[in-house]
């Protein structure tokens, strides 16, 4: 125990330093090209920093994950501390727990940080910043979502009608399950108009291929229904309306996020765009474990002379530019359906879990 709570305490303290110092540098850079910018107020880019700080912190969490079992093993090896540490009785395999042990409670950081906390921040941003999204291009809405009531349908009121649907395909610039309420000047329902697709045309207006219909339901008399096929209306909105209704997708929680994809997917619509951001949330926990293990793999190098901390400074920041650009891209290339999006969240982490494996497996006749 022990030994253990010295691994511990090592490691962490290298993994606070690193945060600290990645947090510093892009705070320094975040802030310092905000205020070279005219169009913006001082106040507006520290409002601004402060939205954006949970995401910053989500990219920094990995990396230092990684700094910190290797400049953790580095100093332990200069003080001679993990060859005395394994001549103890202390295996190889207990030390890699320890530090699965420390990455894991990252990991969970990481998921409350991305899954909640993040997109807590950006949904206060129109409150912190008026016309946020037009003044940081960083926190433009995403996605397509509206105030929802009980069953997670999406309600509208515009001029004479309101209307509620499901979702909207923005490929094929329909809108999908849609119950449309028409109503008079003492504001009771007069008619109303059921189908499962509302088909954009041009110049307003929009096409139920087949739709239900009750009119005079304002009247002392029974609701006449009737099924109708290519039932043409006139709508205020058009499509680019229908893309703004629904409110930013980085402002849902984890489970609102997958609820939301859930619904997309029924409806039939190209979820891989959506899909990428809710397994990003997963595959940015999972690659804290995967990083603290990967440089705690230099522990089968315990003498003195493998500890080289230039080579070490060199090698976390060569890694860091590599793996973001990688996953940068392998991103772009799932919300495109160009890879899947399971390919193009978790693709990166497993190959550094194949070498992972491959290093353990080389390595698993020291039993020391």
């Amino acid at each position: 125990m022990i030994l253990k709570n010295l691994i511990l305490i090592e490691w962490f303290k290298a993994f606070i330093a690193s945060v600290f110092a990645l947090m510093l540098l892009i705070t320094v850079s975040n802030l310092v090209s905000g205020f070279l910018r005219d169009n913006v107020t001082a106040a507006e880019v520290f409002f601004n920093f402060i939205i954006e700080a949970p995401s910053f912190l989500a990219r920094v969490l990995p990396i230092s994950c990684l700094t910190a079992s290797l400049f953790s093993i580095n100093k332990l090896k200069n003080r001679n501390e993990l060859t005395a540490i394994f001549a103890s009785g202390f295996t190889r395999k207990q030390f890699f727990s320890t530090i699965a042990l420390a990455s894991f409670f990252v990991c969970l950081m990481q998921l409350l940080l991305t899954g909640f906390i993040d997109p807590w921040a950006r949904s206060k941003r129109h409150v912190l910043i008026p016309e946020s999204d037009s003044k940081f291009r960083n926190l433009e809405g995403q996605g397509l979502r509206a105030s929802t009531i009980g069953s997670g349908r999406i309600w509208y009121k515009s001029g004479n009608y309101f209307f509620s649907f499901s979702s909207f395909n923005k490929d094929k610039s329909e809108l999908l399950d849609v119950t449309l309420y028409y109503f008079g000047s003492d504001y009771k329902i007069s008619r109303r108009i059921k189908g499962q697709r509302l088909r954009n045309l041009e110049d307003g207006k929009w096409l139920f291929p087949t739709a239900i219909i009750h009119n005079n339901l304002d009247n002392q008399i029974f609701p006449e229904k009737r099924i109708e096929s290519d039932v043409e209306i006139s709508l205020d909105e058009g499509v680019e309306d229908f893309k703004k209704i629904e409110s930013d997708i980085t402002t849902l929680p984890l489970n609102g996020l997958v609820d939301y994809v859930s619904r997309l997917r029924r409806s039939g619509i190209n979820t891989d765009e959506y899909s990428v951001l809710l397994y990003d949330k997963f595959a940015a926990a999972f690659v804290c474990v995967v990083f603290g293990l990967l440089a705690s793999v230099a522990a089968y190098n315990p003498g003195r002379r493998s500890s080289n901390m230039g080579k070490n400074i060199a090698f976390v920041f060569t890694f860091t530019v590599i793996y973001w650009l990688t996953t940068s891209y392998a991103t772009e290339l799932g919300k495109s359906s160009k890879i899947s999006p399971l390919i193009a969240s978790f693709g990166v982490p497993l190959l550094f879990c194949i070498f992972i494996a491959h290093t353990f497996y080389s390595n698993r006749k020291l039993k020391t």
